[in-house]
């Protein structure tokens, strides 16, 4: 089937979970309306389109919802576990100029005892061992994503780990990526969201 009639059916099936309808939370809707599913036109989007004009459409969808998260968290230090583009480090780095990305996945320590604000896991080798390790540094201010969850076996796997674990507060399922929190404040909820 084509890619596109994927895609697009595969928005439908996910409809009822647009834009932050039935959530009862003001954060997780406020996050879900304005992060995730922010349509406005930020400002870097043109000139991020004409320097990297090679990406695909769920890319470059991909990329722009990290430029607002990078906005959103404002983090020191990004942390990305996947294989080595700098397609991310670019997004993020417009997103928050103080923000630093650091490919983790040839370090032999990936990582290490530092406070973890942003991390990013891509299923590829190693990453069960890298989701374990960060879980134990997880605190109130942490962010997780795990890309491809919704067709990858492994991050199927890491996401129900994360999902089950007791440190993951609010979660939201995007198909193509889940994102979790780690704030011991708040209720402990997974969000599906139409992305």
């Amino acid at each position: 089937m084509n890619y596109k009639v994927q895609r697009y059916l595969h928005w439908l099936r996910r409809i009822k979970y647009c834009r932050g309808f039935g959530v009862q939370s003001p954060s997780a809707y406020r996050f879900i309306r304005y992060v995730i599913n922010e349509h406005y036109p930020y400002y870097a989007y043109d000139e991020l389109r004409k320097e990297l004009p090679r990406l695909d459409s769920l890319t470059r969808k991909r990329m722009e919802l990290y430029f607002r998260i990078s906005n959103y968290r404002q983090a020191s230090l990004w942390l990305d576990y996947s294989r080595r583009d700098d397609t991310i480090a670019t997004y993020v780095g417009r997103g928050c100029n103080a923000t630093r990305v650091r490919n983790i996945a040839d370090s032999q320590q990936p990582v290490s005892r530092d406070k973890i604000e942003v991390l990013r896991i891509c299923p590829i080798a190693g990453c069960e061992s890298v989701l374990a390790a960060a879980l134990k540094q997880a605190d109130d201010r942490t962010l997780f994503v795990i890309e491809d969850i919704g067709y990858n076996d492994t991050a199927r796997r890491l996401w129900q780990t994360l999902l089950e674990s007791d440190v993951t507060s609010v979660s939201y399922d995007l198909y193509y990526l889940g994102i979790a929190f780690f704030d011991r404040n708040r209720y402990k909820n997974n969000y599906i969201v139409n992305f």
